[in-house]
C-alpha cells in the first residue's frame, strides 16, 4: 500500500497525472481495506498533492486534513510534517495565506524536532514563498537565507544534489 502511494507520487513527478491518480485511488482503497492508519495517511497525503496539482483545493484540503489526523493518531511525526506542509500548499492555493503560514510553521517545528534537515530547508523555502506572495519581502528573504544555509549543509562534500532544491511536497 505504501508502495502504491509512492509510485503514485513518482508518476506525478514524472508528469503522468492519469497514472498517478489511478495508483493513488488503488492505494486509498487498499489502505482502507487493510485498516492501516499509516498507509491510509500516506495515501490521503498523495491524493491531496494530486488534487492541489489539479487545482481542486477543496478535495486537496479534505484529503490532507485526513492525512494529518491519521498521522497524528499514529504518532508519526514525519508523516504529520508532510501532511502539514502539503496542507499549507493547498490552503495557500485556496487563498488563505495566514493559515498556510501557520501550517507551514507547524510543519517546520516537527521537521526540526525529528531532525529532517532537507525538509526543514524545503519548508523554510515554502514559508519564504508564502511571505513573498503577501509582500513581506524582507521576512521572505530571511527565510530564504535560512533555507539556503541548510541546503548548503546537507549532503556529502563533492556530492551536489541540485534536485533537492525542487523539494516542495512529499
Amino acid at each position: 500500500m505504501l508502495a502504491l502511494a509512492d509510485r503514485s507520487l513518482a508518476a506525478h513527478r514524472l508528469g503522468s497525472p492519469g497514472e498517478a491518480d489511478t495508483l493513488a485511488q488503488q492505494a486509498l482503497r487498499r489502505a482502507r481495506r487493510a485498516g492501516e492508519p499509516a498507509a491510509l495517511a500516506q495515501a490521503h497525503n498523495v491524493a491531496g498533492i494530486l488534487a492541489t496539482s489539479r487545482g481542486d483545493t477543496t478535495d486537496a484540503i479534505a484529503h490532507l486534513e485526513k492525512s494529518l489526523a491519521l498521522a497524528a493518531e499514529s504518532d508519526d511525526q514525519a508523516a504529520e510534517a508532510a501532511a502539514l506542509n502539503n496542507l499549507a500548499l493547498a490552503v495557500s492555493a485556496a487563498g488563505d495565506a495566514d493559515r498556510a503560514f501557520e501550517l507551514a510553521s507547524s510543519a517546520l517545528e516537527l521537521c526540526v524536532k525529528v531532525g529532517d534537515r532537507h525538509r526543514e530547508a524545503a519548508i523554510l523555502n515554502t514559508r519564504a514563498d508564502l511571505l513573498h506572495r503577501v509582500g513581506r519581502e524582507e521576512e521572505a528573504m530571511e527565510e530564504l537565507k535560512r533555507a539556503v544555509a541548510i541546503f548548503a549543509e546537507v549532503g556529502e562534500p563533492g556530492e551536489l544534489e541540485p534536485e533537492i532544491w525542487k523539494l516542495s511536497e512529499w
